[in-house]
């Protein structure tokens, strides 16, 4: 299956097999993908679920896999696979938000440090981007998902805002 997605050039085989299994089980075309940590919106602090983010044509997908025993514990943990679809049609918003900016956001109050001081204070201590992704699914509920260490928000960023089918 053809896939416009560039980042499959450079891959080992088993990856490339591994998306092209996928883009045929979801008869779709991969555009981007990343590891991710999902933030469980709206607590604090962020209970988080780390994956794979991938942007299909049609879905944005989040999906998690088991993860090996604790070395010194060496006894299997509890799990939950985590299968997240989001058509891009019911996507309304998308942002890329620091970390600061997304929890004053939540909170519902405005930042009140300077924005010089929040430049500084990024030197100091971590302030990582999230994109954070806003719709309404098909039953009429709203929903909100925040993802970070993304590869080049940016290109999420344009990509989601973007046109889809």
């Amino acid at each position: 299956m053809a896939t416009p997605c560039p980042q499959l050039q450079h891959l080992p085989d088993n990856v490339k097999a591994f998306w092209e299994d996928k883009q045929r089980d979801l008869d779709d075309t991969l555009l981007l993908f990343s590891y991710s940590i999902m933030a469980t919106l709206p607590n604090f602090p962020f209970p988080e679920i780390t994956g794979i983010l991938y942007l299909m044509q049609r879905d944005l997908w989040f999906e998690d896999f088991p993860k090996p025993p604790l070395f010194f514990l060496n006894r299997p943990s509890k799990y939950q696979k985590t299968l997240i679809q989001i058509p891009r049609t019911s996507i309304t918003e998308v942002q890329l938000l620091r970390q600061s900016a997304l929890e004053a956001m939540l909170r519902g109050t405005p930042q009140q440090t300077p924005e010089f001081l929040r430049k500084l204070s990024r030197f100091f201590s971590r302030d990582p981007y999230y994109l954070l992704v806003t719709g309404v699914s098909m039953a009429g509920k709203a929903f909100q998902y925040a993802f970070r260490e993304v590869n080049d928000p940016d290109a999420w960023l344009q990509t989601l805002q973007g046109k889809h089918p």
